[in-house]
């Protein structure tokens, strides 16, 4: 998942602190804030929303123009990353709630929100992430599943923790939560999102238009299976190299949910505030609403909305 390159940098932003994801009690040992990999989207327009037959996927069609290039998750953020990002978090003195207990995760500055869910298990699949006496670790196995259970506002939080360990512009403010758009790590708007799935030609699905080969491309609900490591389905990723834009988890972006345009616009960035923030990309869960096409179909939680099929990958701005 890493070049020479980009191991080399993570080395180079590896810190001596007391903390760590593995289960060694060593006092003092060397814990890694892991730079994700991201992958270059270069600017461009397309056609946004999609309609198939007599099926209109929520969204008006209507050009969308990405004036310039930004970078994208290669994967879904993991629950090793998100560890890793925690027990910096820790070291920062960001966290407050009833982590010690396994039980939530909060923000101890500005307005304090539940960022994970600990203790959460719906039909026997478990949060992944615990804390240990003075850390917090993943359980065996698990780590590069997509982390889940993570509300919007931890997903928001994790972008400011990974801009601040590499000297770059905390994207977000903790007290409204918006972001100013800024030089740092934040999570993709929905037009972002959907160009980067469906670039260069507005194809249907990351991997072309085909949908006879979901169940070989996609971890998609169809399947009724379960999480599965991030850099799998090699076959379904975009055109850009990007894994998993339809199934596993479900991704939030930064977008409140609003009406949609149905005229030209440039690099949309939804209403400062809502009720509901957008996710895309389907999951592996089979539900009603997880429908093969859903990736381009707007999807909404509450901001505080945590379950085990919604992840996130992050954006950064060149």
């Amino acid at each position: 998942m890493k070049t020479l390159k980009q191991l080399t940098y993570l080395l180079s932003l590896s810190i001596f602190f007391a903390f760590s994801c593995s289960d060694n009690q060593t006092t003092e040992v060397k814990a890694e804030f892991e730079v994700p990999e991201m992958t270059e989207i270069p600017a461009g327009s397309f056609t946004m929303g999609q309609i198939l037959g007599d099926f209109r996927l929520g969204i008006p069609m209507h050009t969308v123009v990405i004036s310039n290039n930004f970078k994208l998750g290669t994967y879904e953020i993991t629950n090793s990353q998100y560890c890793q990002m925690l027990n910096y978090a820790l070291q920062q003195d960001e966290l407050a709630g009833n982590y010690k207990q396994n039980i939530e995760v909060k923000n101890a500055k500005g307005d304090s929100q539940v960022l994970l869910n600990l203790e959460a298990n719906y039909k026997g699949i478990s949060n992944e992430i615990r804390f240990e006496k003075t850390k917090f670790v993943v359980s065996e196995g698990k780590e590069k599943q997509p982390v889940v259970y993570v509300t919007w506002y931890g997903a928001a939080f994790y972008c400011n923790m990974l801009s601040r360990i590499q000297g770059l512009e905390e994207t977000y403010n903790l007290t409204t939560w918006n972001t100013n758009f800024g030089k740092g790590y934040r999570l993709p708007t929905e037009a972002e999102w959907e160009y980067a799935a469906r670039y260069p030609d507005g194809r249907t699905f990351p991997w072309g238009n085909n949908f006879e080969n979901l169940n070989q491309n996609a971890n998609f609900g169809l399947n009724a299976g379960k999480l599965t490591d991030v850099d799998q389905f090699e076959s379904g990723k975009s055109q850009l190299g990007l894994y998993n834009m339809i199934g596993n988890a479900e991704e939030w972006v930064n977008d409140f949910y609003s009406t949609y345009p149905t005229d030209t616009v440039t690099n949309p960035t939804g209403p400062t505030e809502g009720v509901y923030k957008q996710k895309r990309g389907g999951s592996w869960y089979k539900h009603d609403n997880n429908l093969p096409f859903s990736a381009y179909r707007y999807d909404t939680n509450y901001q505080y909305t945590y379950y085990f099929d919604i992840g996130f990958r992050i954006c950064l701005t060149n």
